[in-house]
């Protein structure tokens, strides 16, 4: 491509559930790593979540999905590739939550928030309380069976991270396996109560099965009681 897609390191495209897919890339400021989600809507076409720009081989596997209908930019945080992403799919509509949209719109022509989506039985959202920021997507495969969506609302990072940067990372206490980090409970969560709520409601979903973050490792075993522990970490019930 040419040095308007820039292509930073990334794993393949890969299929974690009937109709849904991510590709898992690289922070140049932490190293944290950075998360893009895809799911195949009903109809066939694509909803992106927190674009990432990939190399060719792994844009050809994602258009060969389907065509890009919608683009989610999911905060300002993660906005650097979606004006790229809109270029290459004018017809995709950028969508953001309503708290995000003049930050966003700041760098990429903004179409609406997720009320733009249709009703879909493979896919549901909802505004994180206590959060406004960000949203939650819910995904469904045709079991029934769910993988919930989030972004900086949840990390999970490992305990230690390499070099001078991973130490940083730990100082400011993003490591160490699921939470919701300092960082997020400084400058996302305005009410950690409604917030810790909000996950308790959505760890007590029995067909909950995974958990996909923009940022650390997949959480595909017990992910109701992973989603627990944060929530009662953040504030007790």
């Amino acid at each position: 491509m040419t040095s308007t897609w820039p292509v930073g390191p990334h794993g393949p495209l890969t299929q974690l559930d009937d109709h849904l897919w991510e590709v898992s890339g690289t922070l140049d400021l932490l190293p944290i790593g950075r998360r893009m989600s895809i799911v195949r809507l009903r109809d066939g076409s694509l909803l992106l979540h927190s674009v990432v720009c990939c190399n060719d081989e792994t844009m050809a596997a994602i258009d060969a999905l389907g065509p890009v209908r919608f683009i989610a930019v999911p905060s300002r945080f993660h906005r650097i590739d979606a004006p790229r992403y809109a270029q290459r799919y004018p017809d995709a509509l950028v969508l953001t939550p309503p708290a995000s949209r003049s930050q966003v719109a700041e760098v990429v022509s903004v179409h609406g928030d997720y009320t733009k989506l249709p009703e879909d039985p493979r896919l549901r959202w909802e505004v994180l309380d206590g959060v406004g920021l960000e949203a939650a997507f819910i995904f469904r495969n045709e079991a029934g069976e769910e993988t919930l969506i989030l972004n900086d609302g949840m990390m999970n990072l490992p305990s230690t991270l390499p070099g001078f940067r991973g130490w940083v990372t730990k100082l400011i206490g993003s490591t160490g396996g699921p939470k919701v980090t300092p960082t997020a409970k400084l400058g996302l969560v305005k009410d950690r109560q409604a917030y810790a709520n909000h996950l308790r409601r959505l760890a007590a979903r029995p067909a909950l099965q995974r958990i996909v973050m923009s940022h650390g490792a997949i959480i595909d075993r017990d992910a109701g009681a992973s989603l627990q522990r944060v929530a009662d970490d953040l504030a007790p019930a």
